[in-house]
């Protein structure tokens, strides 16, 4: 990931006032500090975070992610921005939003828990208006089970 994404100050992202919040109150002050979280041993860093819910976890990744593309298509990035795999920023490639969650091998306590939000696919975790949280450990299970390709 390029130094001159890393460097930008978090108010750049344009975080809703929770995310902001949370990360400031948590020593966050630039991208990196995201990345830093994100990339902690056990992947549990971002979620963590106190008061932040799955959610605005979802939104925070998704900034930084958006960030990272517009700086890629304006060339702002050099060409060796893809190094450093760790802290790469993981979100579901299209052809898996619409994929029950089922497929993707996760235990059951996962599955009876993303279930009982209205969550069938990956897509639904992106919809509006859920009836409750599934809680992060549902969400981190199944990301971890997408970013391993199981299921297909």
């Amino acid at each position: 990931m390029g130094r001159e994404l890393l460097d930008r100050d978090l108010s750049e992202l344009g975080l809703s006032v929770r995310s902001f919040n949370c990360l400031k109150r948590a020593g966050c002050s630039r991208v990196g500090d995201i990345v830093m979280l994100c990339s902690e041993e056990d992947g549990s860093g971002l979620m963590r975070v106190r008061n932040l819910g799955a959610r605005s976890g979802e939104e925070i990744l998704e900034k930084v992610s958006a960030m990272q593309e517009e700086m890629l298509r304006s060339g702002s990035f050099g060409r060796n921005c893809g190094e450093g795999r760790k802290n790469a920023l993981v979100r579901p490639a299209l052809k898996n939003m619409d994929r029950k969650i089922e497929s993707f091998n996760i235990s059951a306590s996962c599955r009876d828990r993303l279930s009982s939000c209205g969550i069938r696919t990956v897509r639904d975790l992106y919809r509006q208006g859920l009836t409750e949280e599934p809680g992060w450990y549902a969400v981190r299970e199944l990301f971890d089970k997408i970013s391993e390709g199981s299921g297909r």
